[in-house]
């Protein structure tokens, strides 16, 4: 445990290529340094339950603000910060790939809200699985409970294809055409455009640009070579592209999300 933050990983085989991990953190929101913090876009999708401290959430690039108990944030480069409405932080959650979402609805991914109500998408499914958290005694039971409700969840369908496309993108750090994908799975351009919005909930390019910041934050923090040598690792043309890019999709220099990693709650990197 880091600083009051637990994970776990999933045991069931096949979540485990839906689910990076399972956490909860339990600390108060004085030890926080910031008390309202933008979150870096990420390429995943978080799920979220607050338990009695429930979140204030801002979208500054829709100008729209709510309060978050059980949540699912959708994969966006949108603008967006968070922020306590009690003295405590206590979540119970899950970093989950991309895809996981069209995994557990049949709704079109990008027709969602931009943070989705769990219980207005599943219902008495998500009513039950918040009393069963209620009652549990420990943190283990907790994860136990978060990997049943996946299961119970999924549906059966197959997105082989998204997948594929997925682990290309993975492996390739972000830097591969959106038309090498097209081919990798043998769809045209466009198509592959659809499955990004009806699965992931994004365009390509939004994508590859998310999977690329978030390789060159993780370098940011574990790596003290300078932002020069980092862009050019992360296949940048040079350090002012690279910089635009960054500040384009976070509101912050690179030098500055350097400054205040240590900061960030959800430890997502």
């Amino acid at each position: 445990m880091e600083n009051g933050f637990q994970i776990q990983l999933p045991k069931n085989h096949f979540l485990q290529k839906l689910v990076d991990y399972y956490f909860f953190i339990d600390i108060p929101v004085s030890q926080l340094v910031m008390k309202e913090e933008y979150v870096l876009p990420f390429p995943r999708l978080t799920f979220g339950y607050f338990f009695e401290h429930p979140f204030s959430v801002t979208n500054h690039s829709k100008n729209k603000s709510q309060t978050a108990e059980m949540i699912i944030s959708r994969i966006s480069t949108d603008k967006i910060s968070v922020a306590p409405l009690t003295d405590r932080l206590k979540i119970l959650g899950a970093h989950v790939k991309p895809f996981t979402l069209a995994y557990l609805t049949n709704k079109n991914v990008s027709e969602l809200p931009w943070i989705i109500n769990t219980k207005e998408l599943f219902g008495k499914k998500a009513e039950s699985f918040q009393k069963k958290i209620d009652t549990c005694g420990s943190t283990k039971e907790m994860f136990t409970e978060v990997e049943k409700i996946f299961q119970n969840t999924v549906l059966a369908k197959d997105l082989s294809q998204i997948e594929i496309v997925m682990e290309t993108i993975e492996a390739t750090r972000g830097s591969v055409s959106i038309s090498f994908l097209a081919d990798t799975v043998g769809v045209t351009s466009r198509t592959l455009r659809n499955y990004f919005y009806k699965y992931i909930g994004c365009s390509p390019k939004d994508y590859l640009q998310l999977v690329k910041l978030k390789q060159s934050v993780f370098q940011m923090k574990n790596d003290p070579s300078s932002l020069t040598s980092l862009s050019y690792d992360q296949n940048f043309a040079d350090q002012a592209y690279f910089s635009n890019t960054i500040k384009n999709l976070t509101d912050q220099s690179p030098k500055k999300i350097r400054e205040n990693l240590p900061d960030f709650r959800f430890l997502q990197f």
